[in-house]
């Protein structure tokens, strides 16, 4: 509400006449633009490719695509698939640098935990042996942890 009178200027319905002359008065000083450029180059940056990502999700919440996607696969699917999914175009490309480092770190942590399982497995059994699957639960975790 107040971003969108900033922007235009106009006064909202619920904000005086006098609280609007303050609000454009500080807006207008050089110290609030040179701030408000600071922190929309530090939205907008491209720093290390870890801007701001969108997601493709739309209307529906995460929950909704979740239930869908489960749906969709016959199977429970973890947060870090809904990630993928909301973050994924349909050429398969992710909408930013940030959303692809966070899956590919993903992807990367599931791998080096499933190897972590497959060489418990090899140590405590014979050759005939498979490890373990992990569980919905696990992979959520693994996308949780990644920083």
């Amino acid at each position: 509400m107040v971003s969108g009178m900033r922007t235009t200027l106009q006064r909202s319905k619920w904000i005086n006449e006098t609280l609007r002359t303050t609000m454009t008065a500080h807006w207008e000083t050089e110290e609030a633009q040179k701030r408000s450029q600071t922190y929309s180059d530090a939205r907008m940056s491209d720093r290390n490719g870890l801007c701001p990502h969108v997601h493709l999700s739309g209307p529906k919440s995460y929950n909704q695509i979740q239930q869908d996607l489960q749906e969709q696969l016959g199977r429970v699917v973890s947060l870090g698939e809904v990630f993928i999914k909301t973050h994924t175009r349909p050429d398969g490309t992710y909408v930013d640098k940030k959303a692809e480092k966070i899956a590919q770190t993903y992807e990367k942590n599931i791998q080096e935990k499933l190897a972590e399982l497959e060489e418990e497995t090899s140590i405590a059994s014979d050759c005939g042996s498979r490890p373990r699957e992990l569980t919905v639960d696990e992979y959520t975790t693994i996308f949780l942890q990644i920083k």
